[in-house]
């Protein structure tokens, strides 16, 4: 560095270099979540660092953070690997340890909302009626399993499905007419539970899981027992399969929020005494 403290010929053109690299990221990373799909290391390679030469990986990305965070109320967050076993007890220290290993070694990233509440309320509004329909429908799917300790039997999810009647915009052509439809069979609305189930699994806000057993298995703390006899007697051989939350739950809802939703959904005020009664149900403390 010259005497004069000015940096060198060679450290601006790095800086200019870094620069662009990061305006590809950023238009990389908009251009994955318009997609619906994640940002991957290897597409980071292929489509932002090819022919970059030796620009760090960690520069790059804190850079296009600080991009995404100042222009469009966004960052980029690692990607929660997909869950396979749901597990009890004692078993579970040892699951979640297992998988903070797995999580170190990041390849997947996915674009999170960083705005105040307040301006993400209205950006939300400002969604079309598709997008908002799929948001609310699938922030109540998650709520279920949220005050049932995390998880749900795979049929009684189905028949708080059924219950919700899910919207139209995620019912493939056969199935178009509404759940509340009366002419429709209990085949068919089971059928189109299941498919609406199917596709938030596709959207990644759910996992289906197996069980490894154990006393809590299947019990949530909030449970219907009307709702877990009928799911039963209409079951098709998922017993051993429970639903929890996927990836792009865990990155969109953070338990204060659910919080939040579960007290504007019931109508009630989401107080200090009203977040223990939920921490209780989801099985662990909420943080406000």
């Amino acid at each position: 560095m010259p005497r004069d403290g000015s940096e060198t010929p060679e450290a601006q053109d790095a800086g200019r270099g870094l620069e662009r690299l990061s305006i590809k990221m950023v238009r990389y990373a908009l251009a994955c979540q318009a997609s619906g799909k994640p940002i991957r290391r290897e597409g980071i390679r292929a489509q932002v660092l090819t022919g970059a030469g030796t620009t760090k990986f960690k520069s790059l990305m804190d850079r296009a953070n600080a991009m995404l965070k100042d222009d469009f109320g966004l960052e980029m967050v690692p990607l929660p690997v997909h869950e396979k076993t749901l597990v009890y007890g004692e078993n579970t220290q040892n699951t979640q340890q297992a998988n903070n290993t797995q999580a170190k070694a990041v390849n997947k990233w996915v674009l999170q909302n960083v705005l105040p509440d307040e301006a993400r309320l209205k950006l939300d509004l400002e969604q079309d009626e598709d997008k908002n329909a799929i948001f609310g429908f699938a922030a109540t799917v998650l709520s279920l399993i949220f005050v049932n300790n995390m998880s749900l039997p795979s049929d009684q999810l189905v028949m708080y499905v059924r219950r919700l009647g899910p919207p139209r915009c995620i019912w493939s052509s056969d199935s178009s007419r509404s759940l509340s439809d009366e002419s429709r069979s209990d085949a068919q609305l089971d059928s189109a539970a299941r498919e609406s189930v199917a596709y938030l699994v596709s959207q990644g806000y759910l996992d289906r899981v197996t069980s490894s057993g154990g006393a809590g298995a299947g019990q949530g703390t909030m449970g219907d027992t009307q709702a877990t006899q009928h799911a039963s007697d209409m079951g098709d051989g998922d017993s051993g399969f429970e639903y929890v939350w996927g990836p792009s739950a865990k990155t969109q809802f953070q338990p204060m929020d659910m919080a939040r939703f579960i007290a504007d959904m019931t109508g009630k005020e989401c107080s200090a005494d009203f977040v223990k009664t939920i921490s209780r149900a989801y099985g662990r403390n909420i943080t406000t």
